[in-house]
């Protein structure tokens, strides 16, 4: 019997005699309803090549479900076959010939490919430390090479004896219906952040730094991996090549920012992690400990700050002849001086970027000018985009329904991410308060840039009183890594959540975007006024078609910084009304479907 399908593509509890062709129509089918697309030749062949070969050693019973999607883009495991509390994760390669190059990428078939042992390795850290079907199913996996018997370095089978023995390993009962149906219906629920694990992690982070991160679950995905792979390529061969990386909120470009770090770091390459937000530093900084803060710093400090960054005229000579790799996070927040002052290096350099997080006007990190600033700098670049949404749960759905509701376009359904909306803001709190009790997890409140200024008046809400966090270097570190006493009387701006990331959010949405049978800015609302001509509060006076624009900017980051979820309260009546409507019926489409 076949199944519609959810996590997976396709799934059955009757591989052995599964009709091949009927099989491959199936999987063809649901891809396309799933990543709105068609699967090419070669993934048809992968199917195909790896049913056949695996079929007649699956017992009758076992439940197989084939191309199980993670929340990573379209990273999907081959097989998951599962019998009462245990599953192995199969990663099935039809290669003719293999060759490990390092931990992280391999050749296949003479192409370079992300390494199946880390791939396979990575898939099931993921599931033991996120997938809530953990606490019912136990989780291994091996490679099966049907084709070559080439590599040896983690478990690799080459034939379909093999896996059989393999499989033995699994109970004689069958599979429960709650664990079918949390194999195929669960939820990947971050359990830590990265904070997290590098926090605890810091004093020996550097033996085998691939190795850490995929273990505690947070593995590169393929994309990832090869393109990070590119870059240390790069680094060891002396390129001094300029890498512009784009991709959108939860797409892993602060993961992978971290891990070429620590990479480049582990093989003798001195490197240094910049950004401009100081909240953000500052935070990492405690996170790093004493050992390793010394390798953040700013690429932008402007007036206040000497203008000492590492895209600044200041910046200490010495220490930036040392280094091999520089590396800017959150670079869409760069100036056009900062952008060919740090263009002007002679030094391999990864800028990670997303143009649709710039906040301030005379932010100037869009592809448009990365091309035309390296074009004129006369140096070696490359672009490249990420795909996916790896922090939130459902994160693809969710990231493409925000995009909805300021586009106009289809809003889709938020999936199982938990977007709750209010027009009161003690039922907000109080819901909030709840599922702290309740759940163990983390909690941030985060407000528009309206009612008070943040400096002079440092109340942002009257009843309840919750007030600004004010303090860079030790309140926000306090209050992202969990650690305020009490994360309800205060709040965060859109300066001191860039970058954050934490379970749930409450979100204080102002008057500055209000609906009006469309989105309009008032200006009047708004008490934001850093970059002074160029702040959204000029701008939208000004320009209030480009002001608009920044504030849907503003308000993608703001909704997307809760991985589990977030709950909004709106301070304008007609806006919660159209938000809970358009809420309302992306549930009602959910449930006719």
């Amino acid at each position: 019997m076949y199944y519609f399908v959810n996590n997976s593509l396709f799934y059955t509890n009757n591989f052995r005699k599964v009709d091949v062709n009927s099989a491959i129509e199936e999987l063809r089918r649901n891809y396309a309803i799933k990543y709105r697309d068609q699967p090419d030749v070669k993934q048809i062949n992968a199917w195909r090549g790896s049913i056949s070969a695996l079929s007649q050693y699956i017992n009758d019973g076992t439940w197989v479900f084939m191309e199980y999607g993670f929340p990573i883009g379209t990273e999907r495991v081959d097989f998951l076959i599962a019998r009462r509390g245990h599953a192995f994760i199969i990663e099935s390669k039809g290669w003719n010939s293999y060759v490990k190059k390092n931990e992280i990428v391999s050749l296949g078939d003479n192409q370079e490919v992300v390494n199946p042992c880390y791939q396979i390795q990575n898939y099931v850290a993921k599931m033991r430390n996120f997938h809530s079907s953990s606490s019912l199913i136990s989780f291994d996996g091996f490679v099966y090479m049907y084709n070559t018997r080439d590599g040896n370095e983690c478990k690799i089978l080459y034939n379909g004896m093999e896996v059989e023995s393999e499989l033995k390993i699994l109970p004689v009962e069958v599979c429960s219906e709650e664990e079918i149906n949390v194999l195929e219906n669960g939820t990947f629920r971050t359990s830590r952040e990265l904070i997290d694990f590098i926090s605890a992690n810091r004093e020996n982070i550097m033996e085998n730094v691939s190795r850490k991160f995929l273990n505690a679950g947070f593995g590169l995905s393929e994309e990832q991996a090869i393109i990070v792979e590119k870059i240390m390529n790069s680094l060891r061969k002396g390129e001094r090549k300029k890498y512009f990386i784009s991709g959108g909120m939860g797409s892993g470009k602060t993961l992978m920012a971290i891990n070429l770090l620590f990479m480049a770091l582990s093989e003798g390459y001195q490197s240094l992690l910049a950004y401009r937000n100081n909240r953000l530093i500052n935070t990492l900084r405690r996170v790093f400990g004493s050992t390793y803060s010394s390798l953040l710093c700013f690429y932008s400090m402007g007036f206040n700050g000497h203008f000492k960054g590492l895209g600044e005229e200041n910046f200490d000579s010495e220490r930036l002849r040392l280094q091999k790799l520089l590396i800017y996070d959150e670079a869409q927040r760069m100036t056009i001086d900062v952008m060919r002052k740090t263009l002007s290096y002679d030094k391999t350099s990864v800028y990670f970027f997303d143009e649709n997080q710039i906040l301030i006007n005379d932010e100037d990190g869009r592809k448009i000018v990365f091309k035309s600033e390296a074009e004129r700098s006369g140096t070696n670049f490359e672009f490249i985009s990420l795909s996916g949404y790896f922090r939130m749960i459902d994160g693809d759905k969710y990231g493409r329904f925000i995009d909805g509701i300021f586009t106009g376009n289809d809003y889709g359904n938020p999936g199982e991410y938990d977007l709750r909306l209010f027009d009161d803001i003690n039922n907000m709190i109080d819901n909030l308060k709840h599922k702290k009790e309740n759940e163990d997890t983390r909690i941030a409140l985060l407000a528009s840039y309206t009612f008070s200024d943040g400096r002079k008046e440092k109340k942002r809400v009257i009843n309840p009183e919750i007030k600004w966090l004010m303090d860079p270097k030790t309140e926000y570190p306090q209050y992202w890594m969990g650690l305020h006493e009490n994360p309800f009387k205060y709040c965060a701006s859109i300066y001191g959540s860039q970058g954050f990331e934490t379970d749930y959010v409450g979100l204080i949405w102002g008057e500055d975007l209000v609906w009006r049978d469309k989105w309009v800015v008032q200006p009047e609302k708004i008490t934001d006024t850093i970059g002074g001509r160029s702040s959204i509060k000029s701008v939208c006076k000004s320009n209030p078609e480009r002001g608009k624009e920044m504030l849907f900017n503003r308000y993608r980051i703001l909704l997307t910084r809760g991985m589990k979820g977030t709950s909004v309260y709106f301070e304008d009546a007609d806006t919660f009304d159209h938000m809970n409507s358009v809420l309302e019926k992306s549930r009602i489409s959910v449930r006719s479907t």
